[in-house]
């Protein structure tokens, strides 16, 4: 059987890491590849994988913090340089077109209509196609940003990504059973704000009730990734799952 290969492309927060760029997930599935958020730095990631850019035909950008989608740009025109004529599609939540519409018509006007994409947005709940891969969402806590986690199965193999929230029952009961969890990590127990981001002892207790086969961290903040010994020590008493800590051009396959 043929496998999904995850690529986690940036790792990082929006605090400034020399070795971590910002949110980004490449998703390589027989027939296509998918993209799971594209913050700065992603877009170098991807050419340093060595990713087949024509065979991505669908873009999913949980929210627009800008460490999640600053990179989008900077693909598009570097597609339409090297003369990229197939459609993709790029989903994201309800503020989309009016993001996109903002960036093309003040900063890249002239290719507006020279690239094949289509905008869509991904209502809360919805599940989409793509080739035989199908992507689900439900919404996450994460201030007062409308964000999505995202659900892909792809011939019987599953993963999950959290995009950055606050521990939330929807994105749980959504990443229940899966192959991969990617979760965000984005800072160390202690007083926090709430209702924003998740700690280590608060995924460990998400990790147990989702029972993943494979927990992976991401959107660590250079704290946590000083104290990762701790961090995976806290999680690893709640679980028997594979548990690490990812890292920029970190591969694996499902």
């Amino acid at each position: 059987m043929i496998d999904m290969k995850v690529t986690m492309l940036g790792t990082g927060t929006s605090y400034p890491d020399p070795d971590r760029v910002q949110s980004g997930i490449l998703i390589e599935l027989e027939e296509t590849s998918i993209l799971f958020d594209i913050g700065a730095g992603v877009y170098h990631r991807l050419i340093q994988a060595g990713a087949d850019l024509e065979s991505i035909s669908s873009i999913f950008i949980t929210h627009f913090h800008i460490d999640h989608c600053s990179d989008f740009l900077m693909l598009c025109q570097n597609l339409w340089l090297g003369g990229h004529d197939k459609p993709m599609k790029i989903y994201g939540p309800p503020t989309i077109k009016q993001w996109y519409r903002g960036i093309f018509d003040i900063a890249f006007p002239y290719a507006q209509n020279r690239l094949m994409l289509n905008v869509r947005v991904l209502k809360e709940h919805e599940a989409v196609q793509t080739g035989e891969a199908i992507i689900s969402n439900v919404p996450t806590i994460h201030g007062t940003m409308e964000t999505r986690a995202l659900r892909i199965e792809w011939k019987g193999q599953s993963l999950a990504y959290s995009s950055d929230t606050a521990p939330c029952r929807d994105v749980i009961d959504l990443a229940k059973g899966v192959d991969v969890l990617i979760h965000e990590c984005n800072w160390m127990d202690g007083p926090n704000p709430e209702g924003v981001h998740t700690t280590p002892s608060q995924l460990a207790e998400i990790v147990e009730e989702v029972a993943p086969k494979k927990l992976v961290l991401t959107h660590v903040s250079p704290e946590v990734v000083d104290k990762k010994k701790k961090v995976l020590e806290i999680i690893n008493r709640r679980t028997n799952a594979e548990v690490v800590m990812a890292e920029d051009l970190m591969s694996f396959e499902i």
